[in-house]
């Protein structure tokens, strides 16, 4: 009975320990391939160069999952800007803008402020053009996605810290009565 115990919690034990793993991937993924980058590029955005542009597609978008009953909304707002004789489009109103939220009003405000045919001025990256956006600057959704990286990472190294840490400790005093056995003998 007690083999079978220590069988299954180390069993246990694995399985948690391969979780925190994954948290650790998907909260690195997200905190620092997603999250760190965007607020830096929303840092840089306020230094660059701007250019007037015009609002092509101006509307909220509802999002639903197939196992929920409430929606979520984000505003789609996509402009047309040209650099140096060449046509570009860009949809990031500011960085983190793309992220949903149960709160509707947050993204008809955004395609009030941006209506079709308006005249608006983009900031582009000068380095890449491609990468342009209305407002510039680090907002509170920005860091949505370094944030929500760190809650992962934060759960994935306790999954993995506290079993290892255990296992370490008990090699340790395993072997620390090792060593007084064999100086009493």
């Amino acid at each position: 009975m007690i083999v079978k115990r220590d069988r299954m919690q180390k069993v246990g034990r694995r399985l948690i320990m391969f979780l925190g793993f994954i948290f650790l991937l998907v909260g690195y993924v997200m905190a620092y391939q997603k999250g760190l980058p965007l607020i830096e590029q929303a840092r840089a955005s306020t230094g660059w160069p701007v250019t007037t542009g015009e609002v092509l597609e101006s509307d909220v978008k509802s999002h639903r999952s197939s196992n929920s009953k409430s929606s979520t909304y984000s505003a789609h707002v996509v402009y047309r800007y040209q650099i140096e004789d060449k046509n570009y489009e860009a949809q990031t109103v500011w960085f983190g803008s793309d992220i949903s939220t149960s709160d509707k009003s947050l993204a008809e405000n955004t395609v009030k402020k941006y209506p079709v045919n308006q005249s608006v001025t983009v900031y582009y990256d000068p380095q890449h053009p491609v990468a342009a956006v209305l407002e510039p600057g680090v907002f509170m959704t920005t860091w949505f996605y370094y944030l929500f990286g760190w809650a992962f990472l934060g759960a994935g190294i306790l999954m993995t810290g506290i079993p290892l840490f255990r296992s370490f400790f008990r090699l340790f005093i395993s072997r620390g009565s090792q060593n007084s056995a064999n100086i009493a003998e």
